[in-house]
């Protein structure tokens, strides 16, 4: 635990209003930070205003900045803070669950209900009792799709995570199912696909994987793959075991894979076993550096870009780092 910083408290609080939360709570949202000294909330529908609004809070001396919206909302913030760099010095970061998912709030932010996170945020900025904790993660910088544009993110998935994705706003969602128990019924519905062998859910992606500056020539069968800097996905689950000391996770699932149901509970620990190996299908690194060659869809927190070969590859590496700022225990 340590305290907050020890300057004065300026914070920016940006709102996106279309992520989920907030198409019902923004309002209440308004209302706590109205006419608050500490806080200053701007609403932002769309790419170009979130870069004019970190713009303003760079000019205007924000040292913490508040988002308030899912992880697509966050990506873009990130792309904004680490390529074109509006503030002299970064800003700590608060990430609020206005989101569907909040993936990246599960790890390093604020976790649970919205307006009562907002509320603590509020009472810590002008009375700032509370303790903190301050926890430091890498951010991906992912280049080589084919739009040509430089995208930040935190966690990274291609092949049948894509179509997981998919299947999440399709049939999950729409069964009411929101926040982390989503993405996990989806996990083990695919876990479970793989291991019957359903094409929706196994059918591998060919592309090859360099770690580091190791080329290497084979085109793998990749059912799905994975990078990220977070130490918590949802519900807990750390799929990752690579030995390396380096600040990116990737992991991956190659055809055919062996021993599905009895590698699982290693694979969502990162405690491998007896069943989880490269023999088996299951791989785990840790790096600075992913170029993949590939065709077809990747996901970075949750936005869909597109990699073609043809481009070139995709190249996966550590963007810079964040401080991220979670108050007490919500």
């Amino acid at each position: 635990m340590t305290s907050g910083p020890a300057a004065p408290r300026k914070i920016g609080l940006l709102s996106n209003p279309n992520s989920r939360r907030n198409r019902t709570r923004l309002d209440a949202i308004g209302d706590i930070v109205a006419n608050h000294p500490a806080i200053d909330h701007r609403i932002t529908d769309s790419e170009g205003a979130i870069a004019a609004t970190l713009a303003a809070f760079a000019d205007a001396g924000v040292n913490i900045l508040a988002v308030n919206g899912g992880d697509g909302t966050l990506a873009r913030v990130f792309t904004e803070l680490l390529e074109k760099q509006p503030f002299k010095t970064l800003p700590e970061v608060i990430l609020l669950p206005g989101g569907t998912t909040n993936m990246n709030a599960g790890d390093v932010g604020l976790r649970g209900n919205l307006v009562k996170a907002v509320k603590q945020m509020a009472t810590w900025a002008q009375h700032p009792t509370e303790a903190t904790e301050k926890h430091s993660r890498p951010i991906l910088r992912v280049v080589g799709a084919v739009d040509g544009q430089a995208a930040y993110g935190m966690f990274f998935g291609t092949g049948t995570i894509v179509s997981g994705i998919e299947y999440c706003k399709q049939h999950i969602h729409t069964l009411g199912i929101r926040d982390e128990w989503a993405p996990g019924i989806v996990a083990l519905r695919t876990l479970w696909g793989i291991a019957r062998k359903q094409p929706y859910f196994s059918e591998p992606t060919g592309m090859r994987i360099d770690i580091e500056d190791i080329p290497d020539q084979r085109t793998r069968p990749v059912i799905q793959l994975l990078v990220t800097s977070l130490e918590r996905l949802f519900l807990g689950w750390r799929p990752f075991w690579g030995s390396e000391r380096a600040p990116l996770h990737c992991t991956w699932l190659e055809k055919p894979t062996h021993q599905v149901l009895r590698a699982f509970p290693s694979l969502l620990r990162g405690k491998p076993n007896r069943h989880l190996t490269p023999d088996n299908g299951y791989f785990s690194h840790n790096a600075g550096q992913i170029r993949l060659w590939m065709d077809g869809p990747f996901a970075l927190d949750g936005e869909i870009h597109h990699a073609s070969r043809e481009v070139g590859p995709i190249t996966i590496t550590h963007g810079g780092t964040i401080d991220f700022l979670r108050i007490g225990q919500v």
